[in-house]
């Protein structure tokens, strides 16, 4: 199906919506580390057969995906569709519409899972409770309307791996935001 910009950046911006919808950038990391859609997880086009398992949960859910023209979107929906994903959306690439883009990246939860032990630091904004009853080594735990406490706690080295969660991605991506904006370069919600 053939899907508007103006759509897809109006999912980006409801915190709600875009719970619904999966949003795969298929273009090269390097292109999508320079700038991406907000809530969009990396696959290039190149990647996607290799890591179907990565997405298989999503084969009867919303997917959208983009590129710069619409043309390796349209391959990985093609791909996508054979491998039994049935509800697939190509949208307008980057140089099409005029998104809101973002530098930090974002990752499933199993990748989080993947990434926890090298990362150097993570950053848990869910409430102090639920972080004290657990979280992950190297966590610190930071609330979103104070963002500037982890001002002492960032890394010196802006290429650390810094990883950032909640519960549902929203209060993180803040953080992850917030620390992408200090000139970090390897941040991921």
């Amino acid at each position: 199906a053939k899907f508007k910009g103006a759509e897809l950046a109006a999912i980006q911006a409801d915190n709600k919506k875009k719970e619904d919808y999966l949003v795969i950038d298929v273009r090269k990391a390097e292109e999508y580390n320079a700038g991406h859609l907000k809530h969009a997880i990396n696959i290039p086009l190149e990647e996607i057969e290799a890591r179907l398992d990565e997405i298989n949960g999503y084969k009867d859910k919303n997917v959208v995906l983009y590129c710069n023209s619409g043309n390796r979107s349209g391959k990985a929906l093609d791909l996508l569709k054979q491998k039994g994903f049935s509800m697939l959306m190509n949208a307008p690439g980057v140089k099409q519409y005029d998104y809101k883009l973002v530098k930090y990246g974002n990752i499933t939860g199993e990748e989080l899972m993947k990434k926890k032990d090298e990362a150097d630091l993570i950053v848990d904004v869910r409430e102090a409770k639920d972080y004290e009853k657990d979280h992950f080594d190297k966590a610190v735990n930071v609330s979103v309307d104070k963002l500037s406490d982890l001002d002492s706690l960032l890394p010196e080295n802006k290429d650390a791996l810094i990883l950032t969660h909640c519960y549902s991605g929203n209060r993180s991506q803040k953080a992850a935001e917030y620390i992408a904006d200090k000139g970090y370069t390897n941040v991921w919600n």
